[in-house]
């Protein structure tokens, strides 16, 4: 068989659109689907640091940002008090709290809180009725009732909790999941 510049003329601009059509699929599928579990977590021992107060939460969705030591170096981290319990999260009576690391496991890029579901589903992209967590580099999404799972975006991988206890009506950090993404590989 032998192919003319006509034969070209045709094959070349198929060949371009099929493959861009197959990177679209396969970047809607990473955005969409291909995103880590959350497990129970394992928990390292680290330093006792005050997250917040009890009555600094006093009703779900009520968050508190808080600095972190991981080995030394302050953390930027953010512990929010729920409507219902969450793996890794830590619940007391009908009172439920989870802590997060802000550091996006994309890129490290900062994450925030995004109280404003209208407001996260035209900047992030992602529809929800309640509060979650979006990193502003690449629009990543996290879902705090799923334990900071990636929800949306180039995230695949959870944000790592940190380990709640309370005591004297205060919660405190005492420990991180581990691989520790994004400073940590596993």
């Amino acid at each position: 068989m032998k192919l003319d510049r006509r034969d070209l003329l045709w094959m070349v601009p198929s060949a371009v659109t099929a493959g861009f059509f197959g990177w679209l699929a396969w970047r809607t599928y990473t955005i969409h689907f291909a995103k880590a579990r959350v497990t129970e977590p394992l928990w390292r021992d680290g330093p006792w640091v005050q997250a917040a107060r009890l009555a600094e939460l006093e009703a779900p969705w009520r968050f508190k940002y808080f600095d972190y030591l991981y080995q030394g170096s302050p953390l930027k981290a953010v512990v929010f008090r729920l409507p219902e319990p969450v793996v890794g999260g830590l619940s007391r009576g009908e009172a439920h709290f989870l802590a997060l690391s802000r550091i996006c496991t994309h890129h490290g890029c900062l994450v925030n809180y995004v109280d404003n579901p209208e407001l996260g589903s035209i900047a992030y992209n992602y529809r929800t009725d309640h509060p979650f967590l979006g990193c502003p580099c690449h629009f990543g999404a996290f879902e705090p009732l799923q334990g900071g799972k990636a929800v949306y975006g180039p995230p695949r991988f959870p944000l790592p909790r940190l380990r709640l206890e309370e005591e004297g009506g205060v919660l405190y950090a005492t420990g991180y999941e581990t691989p520790f993404r994004p400073l940590e590989t596993g």
